[in-house]
């Protein structure tokens, strides 16, 4: 009895989430198709531009983090002393955890960007925030 029931809602379900799918009757199929190659291309690009891009951007950016927020735990942010020791001890670690979060994240958009416009400035530019 179960069984039959559950198989009758399985089959209930397949034939209603036919009604939703998209039936590709427009032709843009063929385009899509043929742009594959070119768009996975441009994505795989894209990721390997994007990468080093994202790490220098992210060290960067996390090296003036660091070196700020080490001078602020020194005292004063804007001190001259601390800022030169936030800059020495914090700032390299700053630069390696900026570099990593950047591979990551210049990787990913590059691949995204890569891919929705293949070979396009936006792919081989990191955001700007």
């Amino acid at each position: 009895m179960h069984k039959k029931l559950a198989s009758s809602l399985a089959l209930a379900v397949a034939m209603l989430g036919t009604l939703v799918a998209p039936s590709y009757a427009d032709g843009d199929t063929f385009k899509n198709v043929v742009q594959f190659p070119v768009k996975l291309l441009g994505s795989a690009v894209g990721a390997a531009v994007g990468m080093p891009e994202g790490a220098v951007k992210d060290g960067v950016k996390g090296s003036k983090m660091s070196t700020k927020w080490v001078a602020k735990k020194l005292g004063d942010e804007d001190g001259q002393f601390q800022t030169w020791t936030g800059a020495l001890l914090g700032g390299p670690v700053g630069i390696a955890g900026g570099a990593a979060y950047g591979v990551f994240d210049g990787g990913v958009h590059g691949a995204k960007t890569g891919y929705e416009k293949p070979f396009s400035k936006e792919s081989f530019t990191f955001k700007e925030e």
